[in-house]
């Protein structure tokens, strides 16, 4: 071994070390001087959403007339209101936090119980002390401070759980005069809480004197731990700022929400090895560099995961899958670059070098356009969305990161440690650009994409046809997320058959009422679980209770751990809504701009046409298979611009680059065909790669993620269609109409001119 391969082989291990060094400390943990960061599958390091963890969130709307400063301080006190109540309720784990101008919400983690958290949230919380006549002797603002404890307070010595209160100086007095009167005849003090009587203690004659000192008092009662520790938050909280009304209510069983952890989890090994071995079979050593790329990957998103305190969710975690499938696309890229340079005669080494620099512009251009969209989901995007988009956000910066560097030494060290025997080939050689063009011109091609666009065409109207037609007959299948209502997922312990549906409505109609019935169907994810809609109008939280002990009484074996409960109101839906559609229209007007700034105008013309094809493609689908709309469409409109965006930049780049052919003995038409068919085995690569992970993300999710993984699939194979057949035929369109000439038209000119002189002379 000479002394260049000895050192390359050095460097390689040293890389490969380092990544196996990011990796350990980011599952593991690691300490350096006084600061520690664990590993990132440790328990309570990765904040879980609610729906992988189970619980319930519940958002409320203020009524009131305030604005401005006003609005943000009264919502900003109610909001620790809350707060208390949670820590005193001993739900810790609670986050509280604003929506909008006049909305708060909570997320209490492990409760699935929201009648009860909602009932405790809001109470009033108006405490008063009266005697015998019930005249009040002593209020809450007189009460300094309320502590749960737990032991003997009388003379039975039996413990029992009770609320110490310290009384403020005013309300000592006050309660040292209200027991001296009572001790007279040991009557009773009554304390209620509202108009409810929590108890009504007497007070032993030894006080008649001079009363109870110490400006202190105790609350007994029937009391269990629980309602204890709510009776000394509501005290301690007070009353809200404003009345609030639950227009959002969300839950999820704890087994529920484990199961679809598992799932995904399943679902991401998974597809992480089917993409390697894809890498492998048909790049040989370079799918073994993008393998050890991905896993170095791996390793900074798990830290950036630790770092940024990503609040992960269900669609956090499909975000984070299909993030991989980006960071395969950018080493597909270069890979194919690396081809091309080497079926024009160079070695492997000049091929690397050149390939790897041809590629930067397509692999930074089409991150950058995922990033567009994580950001516009991050600005205008709510609840488990933003799961989704921190996740793209990140997977998308360190995709970029690992393919332009990571991957780029990895290539390096292993020609020059003598791998070169198992690399890649491209075919016949050809001496230069030219004659490489020259070969594959538009004659010798199988099908000419230019010549050829009247099948494109036909495709496209064929598809316009179904999907109007699809509009008109079938519609939408709105959910609640945009209209309002409720939807219940439950396990009833026994296979759902069209009858057990048919008894449901049954149960539904004579609970609370035959208006509530709309639809009950089997989940397509699990056979024991029932999907339950209840129409556009919200229930309250007595209606749920009542179908809940109905939904109980008529099916004994029902499993509410498996259990998952929307409630919205139309307020939300209508909120939804808007911010669905102006995400999708802010981040497709932004890649566009960035399109246009980047290419031209035909090109930019051309890539919205395309990207309307694949949306309308993706919402003809939701209308034929009368897939539900939700808040999950937002992120899969997304995903597929992304992607769509993404094939078609590299077309566009090639063509951009292959520019300089015009004049040399090909037309615009023909470079825009050759330029397709240089890029189309990158495009079905990337597709097939985004399919194994799409395809996988179904197999093993859960409803709510099949509904987004299934039109994701259709989604991205219209966006193959769109990026082959009909974006470079319609640049060519486009430049007819705008009579766009070519960066390099001037120099085509130029050079045509030159040669017509030196004919002449």
């Amino acid at each position: 071994m000479n002394l260049q391969r000895a050192v390359s082989l050095s460097r390689l291990l040293l890389i490969l070390l380092c990544i196996a060094f990011v990796m350990v400390t980011a599952v593991y943990g690691f300490s350096i001087g006084n600061y520690t960061q664990r590993g990132v599958f440790e328990e309570g390091v990765i904040k879980l959403g609610l729906d992988l963890a189970g619980g319930s969130s519940l958002t409320y709307q203020a009524q009131t007339t305030d604005t401005g400063e006003t609005l943000a301080s009264g919502i900003a006190s109610s909001i620790q209101v809350m707060r208390q109540r949670c820590d005193s309720y001993g739900l810790t784990e609670a986050n509280v936090y604003s929506v909008g101008d006049d909305k708060i919400t909570v997320e209490i983690p492990s409760v699935t119980n929201p009648e009860e958290a909602a009932k405790m949230l809001m109470a009033t919380a108006k405490l008063t002390f009266k005697d015998k006549d019930g005249n009040i002797v002593l209020e809450g603002s007189d009460v300094a401070s309320a502590k749960y404890s737990y032991g003997v307070v009388d003379e039975t010595n039996i413990a029992q759980h009770f609320v110490t209160l310290d009384l403020n100086d005013e309300g000592a007095k006050k309660f040292q005069e209200a027991t001296r009167k009572a001790a007279q005849n040991e009557d009773p003090i009554y304390i209620y809480m509202d108009d409810q009587l929590l108890s009504s203690p007497t007070v032993s004659s030894k006080y008649k004197d001079i009363g109870i000192e110490g400006g202190s008092a105790i609350i007994t009662g029937n009391f269990t731990e629980e309602s204890a520790k709510s009776l000394a938050g509501q005290i301690n909280a007070g009353a809200l700022r404003y009345t609030f009304i639950n227009i959002d209510q969300r839950t999820i069983g704890a087994t529920l929400g484990e199961r679809s952890l598992q799932l995904a989890i399943q679902a991401g090994i998974i597809s992480f090895i089917l993409i390697i071995i894809y890498m492998i079979v048909i790049y040989r050593v370079p799918g073994v560099v993008a393998a050890v790329s991905l896993i170095g990957y791996l390793a900074i998103f798990f830290h950036c995961l630790v770092w940024f305190k990503v609040n992960l969710t269900l669609p956090g975690i499909a975000g984070m899958i299909l993030s991989i499938g980006m960071c395969v696309d950018g080493n597909i890229v270069v890979f194919e670059r690396i081809k091309d340079e080497l079926r024009l005669g160079k070695g492997v080494k000049a091929a690397i070098i050149s390939g790897h620099k041809r590629a930067i512009p397509a692999v930074v251009d089409s991150n950058l356009t995922q990033i567009i969209a994580s950001l516009v989901l991050i600005w205008l995007g709510s609840g488990t969305i933003l799961g989704f988009a921190y996740t793209l956000l990140i997977g998308s910066a360190t995709a970029m990161f690992t393919v332009l560097l990571l991957s780029k030494w990895l290539l390096n060290l292993g020609f020059e440690i003598g791998l070169t025997q198992l690399w890649m080939y491209g075919g016949k050689k050809a001496e230069n650009a030219t004659t490489a063009a020259a070969e594959n011109n538009g004659k010798k091609f199988n099908f000419h994409f230019i010549k050829n666009k009247k099948v494109s065409y036909s495709i496209l109207v064929a598809i316009i046809i179904l999907g109007i037609a699809s509009f008109f007959i079938r519609s939408f299948v709105i959910d609640y997320d945009f209209s309002g209502g409720s939807e219940l997922q439950v396990n009833l312990g026994t296979e759902v058959t069209d009858e057990i549906c048919k008894k449901i409505n049954g149960v539904i109609a004579d609970s609370i009422g035959p208006e509530y019935v709309s639809s009950t169907l089997p989940s397509t994810a699990d056979s024991n679980v029932v999907i339950i809609r209840t129409g556009t109008n919200p229930l309250t939280l007595d209606q749920q209770t009542t179908l809940k002990n109905a939904l109980k009484e008529a099916f004994p074996n029902i499993n509410y751990d498996h259990l998952q409960f929307n409630v919205i109101s139309p307020i939300v839906g209508e909120d939804l809504k808007q911010a669905a559609i102006l995400s999708v229209l802010v981040a497709l007007g932004l890649m566009i701009l960035y399109i246009w700034y980047r290419f031209k105008l035909a090109s930019g013309i051309s890539c919205v046409l395309c990207l309307l094809h694949d949306l309308f493609v993706m919402i003809t689908f939701y209308s034929l298979l009368q897939i539900p709309v939700n808040i999950t469409i937002i992120a899969t409109l997304l995903t597929i611009i992304g992607y769509s965006v993404n094939a078609t930049i590299i077309i566009f780049d090639r063509i951009r680059e292959n520019e300089k052919l015009i004049g040399e003995g090909m037309s615009f038409p023909e470079v825009v065909n050759l330029s397709i068919h240089q890029t189309l085995t990158r495009n079905i690569s990337t597709t097939i790669v985004v399919l194994i992970t799409a395809v996988t993300v179904y197999i093993f999710g859960v409803d709510s993620i099949r509904n987004f993984a299934l039109p994701l699939i259709v989604g991205v194979i219209a966006g193959l269609f769109s990026s082959v057949f009909l974006s470079g035929v319609l640049w060519v369109e486009g430049t007819k109409i705008f009579k766009t000439k070519s960066k390099d038209g001037k120099k085509v000119k130029a050079a045509k001119k030159a040669k017509a002189v030196k004919a002449s002379k």
